[in-house]
C-alpha cells in the first residue's frame, strides 16, 4: 500500500455553505482582524455554528486569501497522521509550493520527532509563500495526545507573519492560550459571540425557512434556547411540519439535553419510515458515502438519498463539493445512535461489522479497524491489524498501530503469533529491544500454519526478519537470521525484500564478508529508489563504509554525501537512524586525512545515536573506533582512550561482535604506540580532564557533560574523581576555584 493513500482527502475539504445557513457579518468582521495575530480560537460547545462560520469566511475571502482546511477526528491523535494531513492541505491551498512529496515522505520516517525534523521544513515553506494563507484545524477537541498539542504549540510559536492558524474546538485546548492572549497574538470568538441574536434567528426562521414566525414567538424561542444555534436549527425542522407554531414554541424549553431528547423524538416521529430507518442504521458511521451506506443498510440508492437529505434539510453536512461524502450534524448523529441502541442494541455490532468490511475493501483501513474496535469485535480487530500494520509502520505511523494494539484485551493476543510479531516490531522501534525479543521468542513457540495475514511467508520468517534487521543477539545470530529470512522470502517482489536484503548485507559486512555485503547493499539501494528514503540512506552509508575499506575513497565520499542529501531532502534531521550519514562521511574523511571535519561529522552522528541507547550497537561502534583514531591523530590521546573505553564497554555487552574485537585491539595498539604530547607529565591534568574541568565551570549535569563529550556518565565521573585528586579538592565548587587560581580555565 502506498503510504500517501493514508491521506483521507474528504478531511481536507471545507464544508460547502448551504442556502439555509445564515451568513453572520458581525462575526466575519471579527475573523478578518487577523493581521496582528498568529492564531484565532473559535471555542464553543457543540451546535454553535463554528464550522459553518468558518466555511462562510472561507467562501467570502478565498479569492484573495487561500485557505487550508483539515477536519480532525480521533484518528489524528497520531502526530504523523495529523501533520501529513496538514501538509497536504497547505499544498492544496498553495499548489505552487511543494508541501507534498518530500515533506510527506519525511514525515513517514520521523515518527515522534516531528518538532526537530519536518515541522521546521513546513514552517520554512510557509515563510517562502508570496501571499498570506489561513490554516483551519476544525474539531480540534478530538486531539488529546500531548505530542500533538506540543507540535501545534511549536508551530504557532514559529509561525511566519504571512500565515495564520484557526482552531475550532468545543473546549479550550491545552495550549499556552493565556500567553498568546497576553502578547496580543490571539483572536477569540467564544460562545457568547456565537449565540444567535434576534436578527440572525429571524433570518434563519423567516427568510431562509419561510416559517413566518412573529416577533413575540421569536423572542420566546431565543430565550428558551439562549441563542443556541443548533437548538434553533432543529426547532425550525419541526416547525416546518407544525400548523400551530405558537403552541410548539410556547412548550419548547429545558436544558440542552432535554431539548435534544424532545426534538429528536419530534423529528424522528415525523419522518417517513424508510428515511427514519436509513438514518438510524447509518448512525454508526462517522462519515458517509453512497456505496458505504448501501453496504451497511442493504440498499442500492443511498447516494441519491444522501443528496436528497442534504438538499431538503440540515441533517446532513456535505464534506466535498462533488457530493460524495457526508456526515450527520454531531448532535443529530448522537441522537440517532442513542435511539438505535435503545430500540435494537443487537443490531449495532452487525452494522459496524458491515461498515468495517466495506471500509477495508475500499482501502480505508483505519476506519475499518475503528468500527471493529467500537463493536468490540476483537477477533476482527486482530485480523485487521495483522493484515495492514506494515504500511503504517513503514510510513512512520507506529503510534497509530500501537493505539490499535492497546485496544485489544491482553489474554487473547498473548496466544496469537501474528499479533505478537506486530507487538515485537513496535517494542523494538520504541527502543524496548528486550521486550521485543521476548515477544519474538513467544511467537516462535506458538503453532501457526501457513503465511501470516500481512503476506509474510510464515511465523519463522516473521521472527527472522526483525532479528536480521535490528541485530538482536549478536553478529553471528544476526547473519543466521538474515540468511533464514532470505531463504523463507526469496522473492524480490515481497514488500519486505529490501529490508531482508539489507539485513543480510549489513550482517555480512559485520562478519567480515565485505564483497558479498556490497552486492546486497547495492540491491537495496535499487529496490528503494522509489520509496523508503530512510532505508536507502542507511544502505548508502553502509556502502560508503565498504568503499572506504576497499580503498575507493572518491566513491565512498560520494555515497556518504548522497546519504546526507537524502537526510536534508526528506527532513530526516534528528531521526536517530539518520546518524549513519555523518558517521559514514566522518569515516571516509578520516581515511582522507581531513581530521577536523571528520571529527565534527563523527561526533554529530554519535551524539544522535547516544540519545537512544537501545539502538543497534554496530554503527555506534564503527563511529567510536573512527573517532578514536581521529582524536589520536589530532593529539588528543586522553580523548581517544575515553572513546576506546566506551567501545570496550559496549563489546562486553555483545560478546558475539564480529569484526569489532579485532578492530578495537588494532586501534588500541596504535594508540599505545603513539608517543604522548610534549609537556604532559604524570600528575598533570590530561587533555580530556581539562575538557571535563571546563564544563564543570558551568551548570551542566554529569549526564549533560557526558553528552557534550560523547562519553558515558560513568566515564565523566571517573575523570571528575581524578581531577579532584590532582587538584587536592573534594567538591565541584572547590575544583572550579582551584582551577581559576591555577589559570586552568
Amino acid at each position: 500500500m502506498d503510504p500517501l493513500r493514508l491521506i483521507v482527502k474528504p478531511k481536507l475539504r471545507a464544508p460547502v455553505p448551504r442556502h439555509e445557513q445564515v451568513m453572520r457579518p458581525r462575526l466575519l468582521e471579527l475573523l478578518r482582524k487577523i493581521s496582528n495575530s498568529r492564531i484565532t480560537l473559535v471555542s464553543a460547545p457543540a451546535g454553535y455554528g463554528k464550522t459553518t462560520l468558518l466555511a462562510h469566511w472561507r467562501q467570502v475571502e478565498e479569492a484573495d486569501l487561500p485557505f487550508a482546511w483539515v477536519s480532525l477526528d480521533e484518528q489524528d491523535n497520531d502526530p504523523v497522521r495529523m501533520w501529513r494531513h496538514i501538509a497536504e492541505a497547505l499544498h492544496l491551498a498553495a499548489p505552487a509550493e511543494d508541501f507534498g512529496a518530500d515533506v510527506l515522505a519525511g514525515m513517514s520516517v520521523t515518527g515522534r520527532r516531528l518538532i526537530e525534523t519536518s515541522l521546521p521544513l513546513v514552517i520554512n515553506r510557509l515563510a517562502e509563500l508570496p501571499r498570506e494563507v489561513v490554516l483551519v484545524l476544525d474539531d480540534y477537541q478530538f486531539i488529546t495526545e500531548d505530542d500533538c498539542h506540543a507540535s501545534v504549540a511549536f508551530f504557532v510559536e514559529h509561525l511566519p507573519a504571512n500565515a495564520h492558524l484557526v482552531l475550532s474546538s468545543r473546549t479550550d485546548p491545552p495550549l499556552p492560550l493565556g500567553r498568546w492572549l497576553a502578547r496580543g497574538e490571539m483572536n477569540e470568538i467564544r460562545t457568547e459571540q456565537l449565540a444567535f441574536l434576534e436578527d440572525e434567528a429571524d433570518c434563519l426562521l423567516n427568510e431562509k425557512m419561510g416559517l413566518d414566525i412573529g416577533t413575540d414567538d421569536l423572542s420566546v424561542l431565543l430565550e428558551r434556547t439562549e441563542g443556541w444555534p443548533a437548538g434553533i436549527y432543529l426547532a425550525s425542522l419541526t416547525l416546518r411540519m407544525r400548523e400551530d407554531k405558537h403552541a410548539f414554541i410556547a412548550s419548547y424549553g429545558g436544558t440542552n439535553r432535554y431539548v435534544v431528547d424532545l426534538l429528536g423524538e419530534e423529528v424522528l416521529a415525523g419522518l417517513h419510515e424508510e428515511v427514519r430507518e436509513f438514518l438510524l442504521m447509518t448512525s454508526v458511521l462517522e462519515k458517509m458515502t453512497g456505496p458505504l451506506c448501501d453496504a451497511v443498510v442493504g440498499r442500492e440508492d443511498s447516494a441519491m438519498l444522501l443528496r436528497e437529505l442534504a438538499r431538503s434539510n440540515l441533517f446532513v453536512v456535505p464534506l466535498d463539493e462533488q457530493g460524495e461524502w457526508y456526515r450527520y450534524h454531531h448532535l443529530f448523529s448522537e441522537l440517532l445512535l442513542y435511539e438505535l441502541r435503545s430500540s435494537r442494541p443487537e443490531l449495532v455490532p452487525v452494522l459496524r461489522g458491515r461498515a468495517s468490511a466495506w471500509l477495508e475493501g475500499a482501502g480505508f483501513f483505519e476506519g475499518a479497524i475503528r468500527q471493529a474496535i467500537v463493536a468490540a469485535d476483537y477477533k476482527r480487530v486482530g485480523v485487521l491489524i495483522t493484515r495492514h500494520w506494515y504500511a503504517y509502520v513503514s510510513a512512520g505511523q507506529g503510534t497509530t498501530v500501537e493505539g490499535w494494539l492497546e485496544s485489544l484485551p491482553e489474554e487473547p493476543t498473548a496466544h496469537d503469533a501474528a499479533l505478537l510479531l506486530v507487538r515485537a516490531w513496535i517494542c523494538i522501534l520504541s527502543g524496548r529491544s528486550e521486550d521485543g525479543e521476548r515477544l519474538l521468542t513467544l511467537a516462535e513457540s506458538i503453532p501457526y500454519e501457513g503465511p501470516l495475514p500481512d503476506g509474510t511467508a510464515s511465523v519463522e520468517a516473521g521472527v527472522a526478519i526483525p532479528r536480521a534487521i535490528f541485530g538482536l543477539g549478536g553478529v553471528r545470530n544476526t547473519l543466521e537470521a538474515a540468511r533464514r529470512a532470505v531463504a523463507l522470502e526469496p522473492e524480490h517482489t515481497s514488500q519486505r525484500a529490501a529490508l531482508i536484503r539489507f539485513g543480510l548485507g549489513s550482517s555480512l559486512y559485520l562478519s567480515g564478508e565485505t564483497s558479498q555485503a556490497r552486492k546486497l547493499l547495492e540491491d537495496v539501494v535499487e529496490l528503494t529508489r522509489t520509496g523508503q528514503p530512510l532505508l536507502q540512506m542507511v544502505s548508502l552509508s553502509y556502502l560508503s563504509i565498504v568503499a572506504t575499506d576497499e580503498g575507493r575513497q572518491e566513491e565512498a565520499e560520494s555515497l556518504a554525501r548522497q546519504a546526507g542529501t537524502l537526510v536534508v531532502r526528506f527532513g530526516l534531521q534528528g531521526v536517530p537512524q539518520s546518524s549513519w550519514g555523518p558517521i559514514a562521511l566522518g569515516y571516509v574523511l578520516a581515511e582522507q586525512g581531513e581530521m577536523v571535519e571528520a571529527q565534527t561529522e563523527l561526533e554529530r552522528g554519535l551524539s544522535s545515536r547516544m540519545s537512544l541507547p537501545g539502538m543497534s550497537p554496530w554503527p555506534t561502534l564503527i563511529g567510536l573506533l573512527a573517532l578514536a583514531r581521529v582524536r589520536s591523530e589530532r593529539g588528543d590521546r586522553g580523548g581517544a582512550r575515553d572513546v576506546l573505553s566506551e567501545a570496550r564497554t559496549m563489546l562486553q555487552r555483545y560478546p558475539d561482535a564480529g569484526i569489532f574485537p579485532e578492530l578495537l585491539e588494532r586501534e588500541g595498539r596504535k594508540l599505545r604506540a603513539r608517543k604522548p604530547r610534549q609537556g604532559q607529565l604524570d600528575g598533570e591534568l590530561t587533555e580530556r580532564e581539562l575538557d571535563v574541568l571546563r564544563l564543570l565551570v558551568g551548570e551542566l549535569s554529569t549526564s549533560q557533560i557526558a553528552q557534550n563529550l560523547y562519553v558515558s556518565p560513568s566515564t565523566v565521573r571517573t575523570h571528575v574523581k581524578s581531577i579532584y585528586r590532582k587538584l587536592g579538592v573534594s567538591s565541584r565548587k572547590d575544583a572550579v576555584l582551584e582551577a581559576r587560581v591555577k589559570r586552568l580555565v
